[in-house]
């Protein structure tokens, strides 16, 4: 189901994206329900299902990008309530570097 937060998600993610120097095509973040957890919970993941790969200026990128986030490169997942998630993005935002010209 895509709904507003879903898009404040992804809306977010693309802001972090560009911020690192990155393109939303570098690589692929998906946000869902954690399926593991009650109906009457309000718990997702954020997925990073396909890392950015083939070039070191932009993996350092993503890693940092990782890091910024609390993600572990191993795991590639963020986890926690929508507004846990939102607020993760937002900080991460907030310690980002303002946009870069690729």
């Amino acid at each position: 189901m895509q709904d507003n937060q879903n898009f404040a998600v992804y809306s977010k993610l693309n802001a972090l994206t560009e911020r690192r120097g990155l393109k939303p095509y570098d690589f692929v973040a998906e946000f869902k329900r954690n399926k593991d957890a009650p109906a009457s919970t309000d718990s997702y993941h954020l997925d990073f299902t396909v890392p950015a790969t083939g070039n070191a200026l932009r993996e350092e990128r993503f890693e940092k990008m990782l890091k910024d986030l609390g993600v572990s490169t191993d795991s590639g997942r963020l986890t926690g309530a929508t507004e846990q998630i939102i607020d993760a993005l937002d900080h991460a935002i907030s310690i980002s570097p303002r946009s870069r010209i690729s």
